[in-house]
């Protein structure tokens, strides 16, 4: 999961935790009241915000309600319960990049922009410290884990897809598998999203920029 500006943002089967990142964390937070959806990622900033400060384990819907300045009754009613509402949180990171449009007619360009998503935007990225705490506490929660692992899978599979897409419109080398490559793709990023959460420092965000950026250039059909 984990920003920007979230208007007219589509939902998809597995854009990006884009994190990224596109991520929802640091979303300019809509005027509550305006609306089901307004009042949803308000409430949800607030929580990646709360969680990357203070862990899951001192959340709660009345902590929440507290910060939004709304009652304990709204946020059960948009939510739940606690779990409903991390897995939402959750789910919000799903959807894609506000700046999607830019970059239509261009796969290859789409997915480097979702694998780009893994770069922190600094070293308290509060969407991508809710996602470190969300995946530990799915250790010991089957349902959180279960909710991830399809979410992996659908994001696997939209990778898969676009790098496909990209060939097809020979942007991309013709001898890529598209399943195997959004495989490893996906493990080279969240492999250096954990070192930035443990080296939270501009070299390491650099690195981490440097070698994504790499990975997808490789993908890239050579020039003549």
């Amino acid at each position: 999961m984990a920003s920007t500006p979230r208007n007219a943002r589509n939902k998809t089967a597995g854009a990006r935790p884009a994190s990224s990142r596109s991520a929802p964390a640091d979303a300019d937070e809509p005027v509550r009241g305006a609306g089901d959806g307004d009042t949803r990622r308000f409430v949800l900033g607030k929580v990646y915000e709360l969680i990357s400060e203070h862990g899951i384990e001192s959340l709660s819907m009345r902590t929440v309600a507290q910060a939004v300045q709304m009652s304990t009754g709204t946020i059960n009613h948009h939510f739940g319960n606690k779990r409903g509402l991390l897995i939402a949180a959750l789910e919000s990171a799903y959807e894609l990049p506000w700046d999607w449009e830019e970059y239509r007619g261009s796969p290859a360009n789409q997915l480097r922009r979702l694998v780009l998503g893994y770069v922190l935007r600094g070293q308290r990225d509060r969407f991508w410290r809710f996602w470190i705490n969300y995946l530990a506490m799915s250790t010991r929660d089957d349902d959180m884990l279960s909710h991830q692992k399809v979410r992996y899978a659908r994001q696997e599979r939209f990778w898969a897809k676009l790098i496909s897409d990209a060939i097809d419109a020979g942007e991309f080398k013709s001898d890529i598998d598209p399943h195997k490559t959004a495989e490893a793709l996906l493990v080279l990023a969240h492999g250096f999203l954990v070192r930035q959460l443990i080296v939270p420092d501009a070299d390491t965000r650099s690195h981490a920029r440097k070698m994504l950026s790499e990975a997808v250039d490789r993908l890239v059909t050579p020039t003549t």
